[in-house]
């Protein structure tokens, strides 16, 4: 027995929450990010959107490992978002003094990176699993998940956070629809349910393409 052991590559918890998970992602990531500080991130003759992709396809991948069916309340968010605060300074080559001294806003250094936020990429990862569950067949594991629920009475105070309360607060905040058959309808449809995940970015990018055989 054991309270918390790793498979493939995610922290499970006996109490199946996602705390552990998500810091020891955090953990990693800024492990990564700091082999490469003085490299990359802190060169002044690297320019920003070299920085951007670097940090894109390496870092946000290694926090975000599994992040599509992590259940994140607000204080998981918030320790992401720090997380990501404080990479977009050290590209920017701003500290913390400089933040409070000139009143520079979060949103101005993701500008000069054209990064987006953290909840973002945590909607690119979240919204375009949801809808690939959505799409598959009744009799796959997943997809029974996805409506399924236990027998057994739920015990006095605040239910335990879920994934499906983490995936309605995160169609909301994206402006989906949050009623089960109308988000699932729109996810039928592949390319339009891919388009309007990714319209959700400031700095749009298309989206990869996958190739056919």
């Amino acid at each position: 027995f054991t309270d918390s052991f790793k498979y493939l590559g995610s922290r499970i918890d006996c109490d199946l929450r996602d705390k552990h998970d998500v810091c020891s992602r955090i953990k990693s990531a800024t492990g990564a990010f700091g082999a490469l500080r003085k490299s990359i991130f802190e060169n002044k003759h690297i320019s920003f959107q070299t920085k951007k992709v670097v940090y894109v396809t390496l870092i946000i991948n290694i926090a975000f490992y599994g992040a599509e069916c992590w259940c994140l309340t607000e204080d998981l968010l918030a320790r992401l978002r720090a997380f990501h605060h404080r990479c977009i300074r050290v590209m920017c080559g701003v500290t913390r003094w400089h933040v409070w001294r000139h009143h520079i806003r979060n949103a101005e250094l993701r500008s000069r990176l054209r990064l987006e936020t953290i909840d973002v990429y945590i909607w690119y990862r979240q919204l375009r699993w949801a809808g690939h569950v959505a799409r598959m067949g009744h009799e796959r594991f997943p997809r029974k998940f996805l409506t399924s629920w236990v027998r057994h009475p739920r015990p006095h105070g605040r239910p335990q956070f879920t994934y499906g309360h983490s995936l309605n607060k995160t169609l909301s905040r994206a402006g989906f629809p949050t009623e089960f058959k109308e988000w699932t309808k729109l996810a039928q449809d592949r390319a339009s349910w891919r388009a309007r995940v990714y319209a959700l970015a400031e700095y749009p990018t298309p989206p990869p393409v996958r190739a056919s055989h």
